[in-house]
């Protein structure tokens, strides 16, 4: 939920807009200064702002020419607070609009009808109960939900969470695992047995996040598990929770009375029956034949149907095959209704797909516990379908987070050994320089005492000696000569890798 961002040097002026704008369903961000303004419009969510054109390090001015050229929040709207005559040179000179210049003193109930009028009737925020022994976190966690956009209420048993639980109808539950006078377990179970909070989401907070504390929370009917020490993702499941559930039609959340379809070619028994029904808070709808009724089940689905067995037309049994046959209607319960209770004709039924069949000599309380009954076994199996859904969701997220972890595990391992192996390599190429340093600085004396003695010998023997002799002692010098070039040159190296 964003909220207002009221931005004044005037202590009172801010507690007053404030309370005007809370009382009305809004939430409020307070400012001082324009220092302030800018760092809440940088890290909160903000709808609409009211500036005051005065401030202590500047105007709402300044303030709005800056929001109108940001590309984010350029459209925000944005009402100024000023005095008569005080901004309008300046809103000439820059060329920045407000959405709407409100005169100081203000009307505060014109000032809170501008702002409807802007943002419409606030939203009404969802209504979270938490149930939690531990008064520090709970104070910590109702905090954190209400600047998460809930409206919170908390208690601290499972007892009281239960009284406040059937008083509020809250959106969403939140309760500690271990409680002194009751179980967060025992307390979801308990919440599943009331009709009206059957369908609320309900988180529980556990002290560990081992699989098996996930399954018995699942087992209880919890929507989910989370380990009570990251109040943080505590808000975020919550809200996860709550976009599921509202994902799903409304009257289903609040679980609206239960629609049965009742199929009689005898409108005298329709009408009869269909009364009583509706007695029972029941929601009816009629169909004087088969295919009226597979035609209205194609349209509207219904959480229980009862059939005539002998209709003229598609009779009962046959409407029954028909309606079993639908993958969308398979599910629903159907309870064949009949004048007779020959075996034959209950085998009949059944073996065409009837959840069960009722003779109406029975009466009507027979009729009404069964479908009491059946709708009943619908919702334990939908329930335990869930819970399966939910464990093989857990069990995909394990297996999933498992094959992260060895993936993990494996490349650290690859890097650790690729460390290894860099280290080695290094060690063995500073031995290899060490080697080379060492045998080229032995050679080079001996290549010293070659090219000298070389030289001597061309200068005391120069002329005595034949051309080949001379060829050879040239040729000598020339390879001393390479081969001291080549020595120097691996010196350099060496002294270039031992570098820092």
């Amino acid at each position: 939920m964003t909220a207002i961002l009221i931005v004044d040097d005037s202590q009172a002026v801010r507690t007053d807009l404030s309370e005007a704008l809370e009382a009305s369903g809004f939430r409020t961000i307070t400012c001082a200064t324009l220092a302030e303004a800018r760092t809440a419009l940088r890290t909160r969510p903000v709808s609409l702002a009211l500036l005051d054109s005065q401030l202590p390090d500047g105007n709402g001015i300044e303030l709005l020419e800056t929001i109108r050229r940001d590309h984010v929040l350029g459209e925000m709207p944005v009402l100024v607070l000023a005095r008569y005559g005080e901004v309008s040179d300046q809103v000439i000179e820059r060329q920045v609009a407000a959405n709407d210049y409100i005169e100081k003193p203000y009307d505060i109930v014109k000032l809170v009808a501008s702002v409807r009028m802007i943002l419409g009737a606030p939203p009404v925020p969802d209504v979270v109960l938490v149930i939690d022994s531990d008064e520090r976190f709970r104070n910590e966690l109702v905090d954190s939900m209400g600047k998460a956009g809930f409206l919170t209420h908390a208690c601290s048993s499972g007892g009281e969470g239960l009284q406040l639980a059937a008083k509020l109808m809250p959106a969403a539950i939140v309760c500690e695992g271990a409680m002194s006078d009751m179980d967060g377990s025992s307390v979801i179970r308990r919440l599943r047995l009331e009709p009206g909070l059957r369908a609320t989401p309900c988180l529980l907070l556990t002290d560990t996040a081992a699989k098996d504390t996930e399954v018995r929370a699942l087992e209880a009917g919890a929507d989910g598990s989370i380990k009570k020490d990251d109040v943080a993702m505590i808000v975020a499941r919550t809200r996860a929770l709550l976009r599921s559930a509202n994902a799903t039609p409304h009257t289903q959340k609040k679980l609206m009375p239960k629609r049965i379809l009742s199929v009689d070619d005898d409108p005298e028994y329709l009408e009869i029956l269909s009364g009583r029904l509706r007695k029972r808070g029941y929601d009816v709808s009629c169909a004087s034949s088969g295919e009226e009724a597979i035609a209205l089940l194609s349209e509207h689905p219904v959480d229980c149907i009862l059939l005539d067995r002998s209709m003229a037309g598609l009779g009962g049994v046959e409407a029954c095959r028909v309606i079993k046959s639908k993958p969308e209607m398979r599910d629903v319960p159907l309870i064949i209704i009949t004048a007779t209770e020959q075996r034959e004709a209950v085998i009949e039924g059944l073996a065409a797909g009837a959840d069960d069949f009722v003779s109406k000599a029975s009466g009507f309380d027979v009729l009404s516990a069964r479908v009491q009954a059946q709708i009943r076994r619908k919702q334990i199996e939908d329930e335990q379908r869930r819970v399966r859904e939910a464990l093989l969701r857990s069990e995909l997220d394990a297996s999933e987070a498992r094959a992260a972890r060895e993936l993990a595990e494996a490349r650290a391992a690859m890097t650790e050994e690729l460390k290894r192996s860099n280290t080695d390599l290094a060690q063995a190429n500073r031995e290899l320089e060490a080697f080379s340093y060492s045998v080229s600085h032995d050679l080079r004396a001996p290549l010293r005492t070659i090219s000298a003695f070389t030289h001597a010998l061309a200068e005391d023997l120069g002329g005595k000696l034949d051309g080949r002799s001379v060829d050879h002692m040239r040729r000598v010098l020339a390879a001393t000569s390479r081969m001291s070039d080549l020595i120097d040159a691996l010196l350099e190296l060496a002294r270039i890798s031992r570098a820092p």
